[in-house]
Order: structure tokens, then sequence, then C-alpha cells
């Protein structure tokens, strides 16, 4: 499987108020690593709260995040397969 930073030019994935579109097309596990950390790094952070939705692609990308979020030097609560509300409440 090809992934979208070997011919990603222009990242595509940034929104107004989210970061979505199609994984290996408009984003992947490296670009979400590299948010988790810059993510991190902005708040500076202690601890984050990190969950993920029922897709298949989920649980690498937030796998991703989380080493993203590690490397910075802060810790991540994990509560898994969440929803909104329980983003919120994390």
């Amino acid at each position: 499987m090809k992934h979208a930073n070997e011919n990603l030019t222009t990242l595509t994935c940034f929104k107004a108020h989210d970061v979505r579109g199609e994984f290996s097309v408009n984003f992947d596990a490296a670009i979400a690593y590299r948010i988790g950390r810059a993510v991190a790094q902005h708040f500076q952070a202690t601890n984050i709260v990190t969950g993920f939705d029922a897709r298949e692609t989920s649980p690498e990308l937030a796998a991703a995040v989380m080493r993203g979020i590690c490397d910075s030097g802060s810790n991540v609560m994990l509560i898994g397969l969440a929803g909104t509300e329980e983003m919120y409440w994390g």
C-alpha cells in the first residue's frame, strides 16, 4: 500500500475546524504522528486523552498519534473505542 506522504506535496487534510480526508490519500500514520507531536508541544501538555472510532484504520492512526504525543514528552491516557461524548469527558 502506498502512503500519502510518498506522493504528498500539499497537506489537504487540514480543514477549518478539524483534520479529515481519505486514509492513504490525504493523510497517513506519518502525518498522524506529526499532528500528535505538534499538538502536545503547542499546548505544552502534561497529559492527553486519546480515543478512536470504529473505522478499520483508527487503531493504526491512534497508535501513531500516541507515539507523537509520547515523543514530545507528554503522557497519553488511551480510552480506546469512544464517541465524541467520551472524548469530551476525558
